[in-house]
């Protein structure tokens, strides 16, 4: 049992004990309420100030994803001719495999450099013309807030990436007249990694990584500016739970000092292996649903189906998506990640078959397939829209949002490297995606490829139910032990159900007290 970990049994806990006793009557992890801060549930600026710059990547990720879809649309024949479907796949799919690449060097290298280091090798990269994105990687790791606010505050990637593909969508359509307006929509992101190269000149690396690094009061510091009103000795309590943790870490690099031995551990070592393919499972659910068929292909799709500006139509689709990204920011830490997921994905599997329904009597007159130039039946147009937006209302607060905040299941002692898999399927997903959809629609139709969208995303839904806990309202400590003998599902509701009988008792006595 690692040393920060300690059984729970009936005497008086005593010692380094009294840090780590946790409310699971047979488990481990950290006593809670032995370490919550004067003015915890105050989220302060620094933190805001924290998940707005690493956010900035999330900005000009959905700034990206969301611009392929626009720059296809205007970039006609300046390349020497119009590109056919198989081009526009290729296009399309060399931002994923970039990011694939990327995301395994983010993985790699995040915890010998740091989340910050990572990012700044983003920006560089950036700046340079590659879209790496390997930034992506880190940015729900670096963002640093108490577990009731957690949720909420890594939701700011979220919220971000969906502004940043909404405002692309409002360029795009501003520039769809203009010849070479595609190079203009790809310049535009230069300032915003340039801004953030620079807000990150105040950024400090996070308290688990100082302490890695062995920056004891850099880290005392970041605490300090996270939790303004704590006392001295509830800051030194919270450092060193982060101490005890780091512990098991830097025993797991002595025992695996090279990369492929910490995923050789990850991958053998069941509990690892256990929530890292939980995490990566929901990340490919994210993106097998088809939703980057609509940022990456909305011009083909909906000008195919007869809309004269298409970059209106994705205004539409993103700021949906933006708004119900809105929504499960301020909702999911009250309703649950595992519930938003078992409301969210239904939704959206229920709204790809009617939208395959309606492509499928759509497309009669022209043998299911979707071609240029028709006129459709307007009534079949218009409920498969409306059905891709009721996609969005289902997508945006659960799969859109909420698997970001997966990595978060991933044990202390392993999250680069298991985050970093997690994410490579993420964009592996993607990749598919990207490099197929246009060769779907014209081997297996409309009515076919949204058929096969909803296929997944029912799977998506059983693998959730089955095997996704909840991850609300716990400790990042307390997550890391969810996957110890299974997939957690129970064993998360028994943690949460100790800690709310306990604080029911606890209110119960200060009345009393009165």
């Amino acid at each position: 049992m690692p040393s920060f970990l300690a059984s729970k049994d009936n005497s008086k806990p005593t010692g380094q004990q009294q840090f780590i006793e946790t409310a699971d009557p047979g488990l481990v992890g950290i006593r809670d309420d032995l370490i919550i801060a004067d003015g915890e549930k105050d989220i302060t600026g620094f933190v805001w100030y924290l998940s707005l710059v690493a956010g900035i990547s999330g900005f000009l990720y959905g700034w990206d994803t969301a611009v392929v879809g626009g720059a296809l649309a205007n970039i006609g024949d300046a390349l020497g001719h119009n590109l056919d479907s198989v081009e526009q796949e290729w296009a399309v799919a060399s931002l994923s495999a970039g990011a694939i690449v990327g995301t395994l060097i983010g993985g790699s290298f995040s915890d010998k450099i740091g989340r910050k280091g990572v990012l700044i090798i983003g920006d560089v990269l950036f700046l340079l013309g590659g879209i790496l994105i390997c930034a992506s990687y880190s940015l729900a790791q670096f963002i640093v807030a108490p577990s009731m606010h957690r949720g909420r505050i890594v939701a700011v990637q979220s919220v971000m990436i969906t502004g940043g593909q909404l405002c692309a969508y409002a360029v795009s359509a501003g520039l769809e007249n203009i010849y070479g307006g595609w190079r203009i929509l790809f310049a535009l992101s230069l300032p915003f990694a340039l801004g953030q190269g620079i807000a990150m000149h105040w950024l400090p690396e996070t308290p688990r990584f100082a302490v890695l690094s062995g920056k004891i009061d850099g880290a005392r510091k970041t605490l300090g500016r996270i939790y303004p009103k704590a006392s001295e000795e509830q800051l030194d309590m919270k450092l060193k739970v982060i101490e005890l943790a780091t512990e098991v870490s830097v025993s797991l690099k002595r025992k695996h000092p090279s990369i492929m031995g910490r995923i050789y551990a990850v991958c053998t070592t069941p509990q690892y292996l256990r929530c890292t393919v939980c995490a990566a499972v929901v990340f490919l659910g994210q993106q097998l649903s088809g939703w980057n068929s609509f940022l990456y292909y909305s011009s083909t799709l909906f000008g195919a189906a007869g809309f004269t500006n298409t970059s209106a139509v994705g205004i539409l689709v993103a700021g949906i998506n933006c708004i119900f990204t809105v929504f499960s920011m301020f909702t999911m830490d009250r309703i649950g990640r595992r519930r938003m997921f078992l409301i969210g994905v239904p939704i959206m599997a229920f709204s790809l078959v009617i939208a395959a329904v309606a492509f499928h009597f759509m497309t009669m007159s022209t043998a299911g397939k979707l071609l240029d130039g028709q006129d459709y039946p307007k009534k079949w147009v218009g409920l498969m829209l409306g059905m891709m937006c009721f996609f969005i209302v289902g997508y945006a607060p659960s799969l859109g949002t909420i698997a970001y905040t997966t990595i978060e299941l991933i044990p202390l002692e392993v999250r680069g490297i298991g985050s970093s898999i997690a994410v490579t399927f993420q964009w592996g997903g993607n990749l598919i995606i990207s490099s197929t959809f246009l060769t779907m629609l014209n081997s297996l139709g409309a009515a076919g490829t949204y058929g096969l969208f909803a296929g997944f995303c029912f799977l998506t839904f059983v693998f959730i139910y089955f095997a996704y806990p909840e991850s609300a309202g716990l400790t990042l400590e307390e997550t890391g032990t969810l996957f110890n003998d299974g997939f957690g599902v129970k064993k998360a509701d028994q943690i949460r159900h100790a800690k709310a009988n306990k604080r029911d008792l606890e209110g119960a006595g200060s009345v009393d007290d009165k």
